[in-house]
């Protein structure tokens, strides 16, 4: 089973009764991943390294970071998915980011952070030669054969 939260319903104290952090503490054994939605949250950007793995400082939904979910929420890294629009146009305000971008992301935050959960995307669709999804998961790929024992 998987869910599709946006970052922000991981952060308690922005919801009456803690959103993904009580979700968490009730069913989370029963669920297998969650597809983060790491876009379309108003000021808050997930548009860098930083602001998307590292911490998330922005004005709306702060402290909403990958890592700082895992810290703060206690969720296990390898049950969070990186979500991301695959164009600009897929992002009606935050989060986009270009492919050799996100690649690199992804790549500084395997050996930095060791995440290796890989990456989901809204409207898989656009990305109508697979060149989106072909350079990160060339990426994922490659780390996985490297080290199979952390890829799920």
């Amino acid at each position: 089973m998987t869910h599709s939260p946006q970052a922000p319903y991981f952060k308690s104290e922005f919801y009456k009764n803690h959103a993904y952090v009580t979700v968490h503490k009730q069913v989370g054994s029963k669920i297998n991943f969650y597809n983060v939605q790491f876009y379309n949250q108003a000021a808050s950007r997930y548009d860098t390294y930083e602001s998307l793995f590292v911490a998330d400082n922005g004005p709306v939904f702060n402290g909403t970071a990958w890592s700082q979910i895992v810290k703060l929420a206690k969720v296990p890294a390898r049950m969070l998915v990186v979500g991301k629009p695959c164009l600009s146009s897929d992002a009606s305000n935050t989060g986009y980011m270009e492919k050799g971008a996100l690649a690199a992301a992804f790549k500084r935050a395997y050996d930095e952070l060791g995440y290796y959960s890989g990456v989901s995307y809204w409207q898989y669709f656009s990305d109508l030669n697979g060149d989106s999804v072909k350079q990160v998961a060339t990426y994922m790929k490659e780390r996985c054969q490297a080290e199979p024992t952390k890829c799920v």
